[in-house]
């Protein structure tokens, strides 16, 4: 059997070793902090405690009151004091520098001693600002790059293939927002990137100037009067002016994005020879039996006066709406339709629907049915005043 003692032997070779280093550690801490407290701490205090020495002596010296009091004299009051303040002043000041005694007064005083520090601290020396001061520095950058013409010169000098990055056009119709700042320099990342792999770059920007965004903002600048005698000609003619000047806007604040593209010759969608183009490429679909005519159900702005995509959709956060079951009369039956009614009359079928956008109603014009799908033909209690199904 192993003794005791064994492993007490044991136990104290491996705690020798961890004693010593234990003690060692606490001996190096106690140093640490007793060095600290002498060469950082003392001086600090009597640092601080010699400079209100000082500003207490430099108060107590600028203060005839409180000399007169130390010596044992007595104090005469603020209304005796003036008129031979008042004296004083006007022997010793010149009439040519009324404030000659407050500059003797502070000269008198004695001067602090030069903080000692001052000397033993090493800085590094650097033409670098410490501060980014970007207001200045960044329109400074801007003003380089074009007056360098960095966009031209890059596909010139790079020997990489072309690399087109298309611009999805942002609408003319208001200063620029998180939204615009997040497409424009997302885009111009990917393009740097490809310009440090040595691509020439291509990037157009551009800006949509037709559709309802830009006609709500004009419409928004005039009166109720106003709306009702313009024209559809007149409305498109106060709506390329506003554009205009929003891409002037917007074209300013990509530039000071710092967004690198060619902001010479963007392209704008009512540009002639845009429209003209499209024209084009829209007759080649057609005779290439691309386009075709027929009908479709659409969103119709009864305020606006125009259809709507359903990109263009808004509702309101909250809103609800109630659900209605509808009757809708049967204009005309089909074979089948008149084979499981049972030959009832035209008048007497309907169709029963549920919806839950009830404002649409006024505007429905037809019941969509699915030949895929199996319906019941029911009788109503009650119906017999409509005629039951």
């Amino acid at each position: 059997e192993t003794s005791p003692l064994l492993y007490a032997a044991e136990f104290s070779e491996f705690a020798f070793p961890v004693s010593i280093f234990c003690l060692t550690m606490i001996r190096f801490v106690a140093l640490s902090v007793v060095s600290f407290v002498c060469v950082g701490v003392v001086p600090l205090c009597n640092c601080l405690k010699a400079s209100l020495d000082r500003e207490r002596l430099a108060g107590f010296i600028s203060s005839p009151t409180a000399l007169r009091s130390a010596a044992g004299l007595a104090v005469p009051s603020r209304e005796q004091r003036r008129p031979l303040l008042n004296a004083e002043a006007a022997e010793t000041a010149p009439a040519s520098c009324p404030s000659a005694s407050k500059k003797k007064k502070d000269k008198d005083q004695p001067k602090e001693k030069e903080n000692p520090y001052t000397t033993s601290i090493t800085l590094p020396q650097t033409r670098f600002s410490q501060r980014a001061n970007a207001v200045k520095k960044e329109p400074q950058i801007l003003k380089y790059w074009e007056n360098r013409q960095v966009y031209q010169k890059q596909k010139e000098s790079n020997e990489g293939s072309l690399f087109i990055l298309h611009d999805g056009p942002p609408y003319a119709n208001g200063p620029l927002h998180m939204g615009h700042a997040l497409n424009k320099i997302l885009k111009d990342i990917v393009n740097r990137y490809k310009l440090m792999q040595g691509r020439k770059i291509s990037f157009v920007p551009g800006w949509d100037c037709h559709g309802l965004p830009i006609e709500l903002q004009v419409l928004k600048t005039m009166s109720s009067s106003e709306k009702k005698t313009m024209t559809p000609v007149d409305l498109r003619r106060k709506a390329k002016e506003y554009a205009e000047g929003q891409i002037k806007n917007q074209k300013a604040g990509f530039k000071r994005f710092g967004v690198m593209a060619d902001w010479d010759r963007p392209y704008v969608t009512m540009q002639r020879e845009y429209e003209a183009a499209q024209i084009g490429v829209f007759g080649r679909m057609a005779l290439k039996g691309c386009v075709c005519r027929g009908r479709k159900p659409v969103h119709w702005s009864p305020s606006s006066r125009t259809a709507l995509a359903e990109a263009e959709l808004e509702y309101p956060e909250g809103h609800k709406s109630r659900s209605v079951y509808v009757a809708l009369d049967a204009r005309s039956l089909s074979p089948a339709l008149e084979e499981a009614v049972g030959g009832l009359e035209r008048g007497r079928v309907r169709f029963g629907v549920w919806t839950t956008t009830p404002w649409t109603l006024p505007a429905n014009r037809a019941v969509a049915v699915n030949p895929r799908i199996e319906y019941a033909v029911v009788r109503v209690k009650g119906g017999q005043a409509r005629g039951g199904l």
